[in-house]
């Protein structure tokens, strides 16, 4: 009985050490598995392993004692990138059962390398050229298109691998940063039963991917215009922008499928995923920022800061930018919590329409987490594939459907609100119209008195500001002249201007007026007059440039706008004076200490065009002082109704002469400030002084 014991416990210690030894060197592969699922001959699977180059590697039953067993795919995580050679053998023994015999397995394999696919020592499949040297290597991805590998009447098959990639010493950093590995992996299938339903997965994945770029493009378009046409309603910016995040990472996405692409161009549409993974999320919390507070919130700054930081160390740390990406989902991880939490806090302030989002975020949450949890539970492989599609349909479409509904429901209570609005104000204005009839015309008549009391105070401001603006932006510099001026406005404006004229030699012309009347009537006079002027100032004739302004103005026909006007020649030491409608011209002689009055010669331009103006002549010496103004100074009242007229104004300009010109403007302002007391004034008062 013991020798039975121990006959039956050595037979099946040698029974197990032998399948020890075949699933640990050799894969099995039964009509059982290769029906039910994909086989997976490439990543977390061990080949042997010999660096270099020798075609008699391919040869089925050669030594592989010196052989290494290594992870094809060889993840940079994993594998030392300073051991790989550039170019490399892989083998892997096969073991089928009877019934795979003169079948055919269907293969996918995937690289950023070259590679030659040997069967049993005959080379099968080829992507790329490999090669010992850079140079003569032509690298290949030969994407997710099936293959074919026909067997015979053997039951056991040497799987050889030629493969090279040697750009991995120089592009180390872009191998890790954007694909993570450096080797291949290889997937078997049944070919016969099963290309069909691969082909159909294509088909179906490829529609699902593109009609969902197509759904997400679409929204983003319609929102940013909707955005455009009323750039108020900001979530619809916001809304637009998740919606092209979401677009970028599937259309990248689906250009990988396209087909064999160059290494840089695979690179890029990956980096167009990541950002549009960070637009994505964003966006989505702008969009719910913008909902629920009306405002982005100091905190979504800490959210993009924790965005720049999470790039910069995923473009400068040691992982892949698509190997875990833990930065990453950290920030992700945290963004959904917000999210959720701004959506309860609209729930709380009881924010229309939020427990559409909400619902939306529970849904896709719940569709994510589903998305990995039911395929692992069902075997990935065993994964019916509609399964996946409608899972990654409704994850995908649920949040963005529910935002776009909310956005609908928003628009659409609006327009109910707004219309319920008007209809209550029909109804109001119905049942009140007969017995607020009088109170509406009273109002009415209010209201008109009031926009035509605001429309002369515009009138008058417009004037005010156009005077403003048309008084010279600087004065003229002479080196024996001392020149000053003042101006100052009242609330109703008399058109009160000055402006200068330097021609040649040196000739200084002063133009002061005021235009009597106000608001933009005067301001137009004022235009035309100071146009005038720049054009005729340099007709040496006063006396005719006077009269065309005095027939230009009349045949203006203002009446009764008219415009007073004072004209200063001042050539060296000769001076010629004209005037009409102006205060007396005061000039101050220094040599006898007397302030002479220079009366107009007629009256305002534009009463009559049978006047003749005339020019009185001059000449005046080194301490002389020219005063022109207008009659705003003499004629301001103080709080008992009494005028200050123009002897104060003269007693105090002879006994001053020999301060500064702006000085002595000071003190006739200091004057008249203290005459008014707390009356305001009542009109412009100009004054122009040459010393």
């Amino acid at each position: 009985m013991k020798i039975t014991f121990y006959l039956i416990f050595s037979l099946l210690l040698i029974k197990s050490a032998e399948f020890y030894a075949e699933t640990k060197d050799t894969l099995f592969i039964s009509s059982v598995d290769i029906k039910t699922k994909k086989i997976n001959l490439g990543e977390n699977t061990l080949w042997s392993y010999h660096p270099g180059d020798d075609p008699q590697w391919a040869l089925p039953g050669i030594d592989e004692s010196d052989w290494i067993q290594i992870d094809p795919w060889m993840s940079m995580n994993e594998f030392d990138v300073q051991e790989w050679t550039g170019i490399g053998w892989f083998r892997k023994i096969i073991r089928i059962d009877s019934s795979l015999i003169n079948t055919s397995l269907g293969l996918y394999i995937h690289h950023e390398g070259a590679s030659e696919i040997y069967l049993n020592g005959k080379k099968v499949l080829c992507f790329g050229i490999v090669a010992g040297e850079k140079d003569r290597e032509e690298n290949c991805d030969p994407g997710y298109a099936p293959y074919v590998l026909n067997l015979d009447t053997n039951m056991v098959y040497t799987l050889a691998v030629r493969y090279s990639n040697q750009r991995v010493s120089e592009w180390e950093y872009f191998y890790n940063k954007f694909f993570s590995h450096i080797g291949f992996s290889i997937e078997l299938f049944n070919f016969n039963n099963d290309i069909e339903n691969e082909f159909e997965l294509t088909k179906n994945m490829t529609a699902f991917l593109w009609g969902l770029i197509s759904f997400s493009i679409s929204f983003s378009i319609i929102f940013f215009l909707l955005y455009f046409f009323y750039i108020k309603k900001r979530e619809n910016l916001f809304f637009a922008m998740f919606m092209l995040g979401v677009s970028l990472f599937y259309t990248a996405a689906a250009l990988q499928e396209i087909g064999p692409m160059a290494i840089g161009l695979i690179a890029g549409f990956r980096l167009l995923q990541f950002a549009g993974v960070s637009l994505t999320f964003i966006s989505l919390l702008m969009f719910l920022y913008q909902i629920v507070n009306n405002r982005i919130i100091k905190l979504f700054w800490i959210f993009v800061l924790a965005f720049l930081i999470v790039n910069v160390v995923s473009f400068f740390g040691s992982e892949g930018l698509f190997d875990y990406m833990k930065p990453l989902l950290i920030v992700v991880f945290l963004l959904l919590i917000e999210t959720t939490r701004v959506m309860i806090v609209g729930i709380i302030r009881k924010i229309d329409y939020i427990w559409i989002l909400a619902s939306g975020d529970i849904i896709f949450v719940l569709l994510f987490v589903g998305s990995i949890i039911i395929p692992s539970i069902i075997g990935i492989n065993e994964a019916p594939t509609g399964l996946f599609i409608v899972l990654n349909i409704l994850t995908f479409v649920c949040l963005p459907v529910s935002m776009a509904i909310y956005l609908a429901k928003s628009y659409a209570k609006t327009n109910q609100d707004l219309e319920e609005q008007i209809i209550a104000v029909k109804e109001l204005s119905a049942k009140k119209l007969e017995q607020e009839k009088r109170n509406a015309e009273l109002q009415l008549q209010a209201e008109l008195d009031k926009k035509d009391n605001e429309r002369k105070t515009k009138e008058l401001e417009d004037a005010r500001k156009l005077q403003l603006s048309m008084l010279p932006k600087s004065l003229p510099k002479f080196a024996h002249l001392d020149i000053s001026v003042y101006m100052k406005t009242a609330t109703e404006v008399g058109g009160d201007f000055y402006d200068f004229h330097t021609g040649q030699n040196n000739i200084l012309t002063v133009l002061v007026g005021d235009a009597t009347g106000h608001g933009m009537n005067a301001g137009t006079m004022v235009t035309a007059t100071k146009s005038m002027f720049q054009i005729l100032a340099e007709n040496p004739n006063l006396e005719d440039m006077f009269n065309q302004f005095n027939k230009a103005i009349f045949s203006m026909n203002p009446q009764p706008l008219l415009m007073a006007l004072t004209l200063v020649r001042l050539d060296g030491n000769h001076l010629e004076i004209i005037s009409g409608g102006m205060p007396e011209l005061l000039l101050y002689r220094e040599n006898t200490d007397t302030v002479v009055e220079i009366e107009s010669s007629g009256p305002p331009l534009g009463a009559f065009t049978n006047i003749n103006y005339k020019v009185l002549k001059t000449d005046i010496s080194a301490g002389d002082i020219v005063l022109i103004m207008s009659d705003g100074f003499a004629e301001q009242f103080n709080e008992k109704n009494e005028m200050l007229g123009f002897e104060k104004l003269k007693t105090i300009f002879a006994g001053n002469a020999e301060v500064s010109t702006a000085g002595l403007i000071n003190q006739f302002i200091e004057t008249g400030k203290k005459f008014r007391g707390n009356r305001p004034q009542e009109d412009d008062i100009t004054f122009v002084m040459i010393k």
